[in-house]
């Protein structure tokens, strides 16, 4: 059975490629129907009919999928992350609150809090973890942020570059900084990364000019980031929505397509597919 699954799974991607959508959401729904029992199928086939943008048959999948949680604790883990991503997270907080206390659940859950505005809470449960990693140090600065605690957000994101230059620490920055109205922080701050013309520099001051609404200069800065590193997932996502802002629908597919084919699932595809839908 299980190969039987791989060759349907790589059918339908393939159909997804080749926009054969229709065709793909038929053969999506015939794997689902036939894996009703398998928790991680059924997640695929969700995943999947957010990629097509299939928003008729995915209620039907997560409910099914909803009602053969797996009992064992990595597995629904696994389920619960996978449904943050796709952006279902009144569903994913509910198998969460089923698991023990541990890092990871606590960051999935402060990161289930954030994105339903219970800021307060999201970060009282950031305040339970044994060790922050800088990727929970970032979901902090964006709790901060919304909470309107704008210094604290900036002095916790200009730690966390202390010992990070990675591009997720300087997004986070620039994002703290353009929120507490600090634009020209933010555009010195991009202009000195981009000094090191590498992708990262390139590509945070490509989210720079998107985030001031400037898509021409973000589109180019994102394409010299992707010619220095062509699987840079900031610079994708940046050149996807100025693909959008410039209603190049096809060329903002293929984006989404990459950034998909790096890290499926992750949450930048299914923005940018919504984004072309929604024009």
């Amino acid at each position: 059975m299980a190969m039987d699954n791989n060759e349907a799974l790589q059918a339908i991607r393939q159909n997804i490629r080749d926009e054969k959508n229709d065709i793909a959401a038929i053969q999506i729904m015939d794997l689902a129907s036939k894996n009703q029992d398998d928790p991680m199928i059924l997640l695929t086939c969700c995943s999947m009919l957010r990629t097509i943008g299939n928003d008729k048959d995915f209620p039907g999948v997560l409910s099914v999928l909803m009602s053969h949680i797996p009992s064992e604790e990595k597995s629904k883990y696994e389920v619960a992350t996978g449904l943050i991503g796709l952006g279902c997270l009144k569903d994913a907080g509910t198998i969460l609150d089923e698991l023990e206390d541990s890092d990871r659940v606590l960051r999935a859950r402060a990161a289930v809090m954030h994105g339903t505005d219970r800021d307060e809470e999201a970060l009282e449960t950031l305040g339970k973890m044994g060790n922050l990693e800088e990727i929970d140090r970032v979901l902090k600065v964006q709790v901060l942020g919304s909470l309107g605690r704008h210094d604290e957000a900036i002095a916790e994101a200009e730690d966390i570059l202390k010992g990070s230059d990675t591009y997720r620490a300087g997004r986070c920055y620039i994002s703290a900084l353009v929120l507490a109205d600090r634009v020209k922080d933010a555009a010195k701050y991009a202009k000195e990364r981009m000094k090191a013309k590498n992708a990262d520099g390139y590509a945070l001051m490509a989210y720079y000019q998107w985030l001031n609404g400037n898509s021409t200069a973000s589109g180019a800065f994102s394409s010299k980031a992707l010619q220095q590193d062509g699987h840079h997932l900031g610079a994708l996502e940046t050149i996807g929505y100025s693909f959008c802002d410039k209603g190049t629908y096809w060329e903002a597919k293929v984006a989404a397509g990459a950034i998909n084919e790096i890290e499926p699932g992750n949450p930048a595809v299914f923005r940018i597919l919504a984004m072309c839908r929604n024009q």
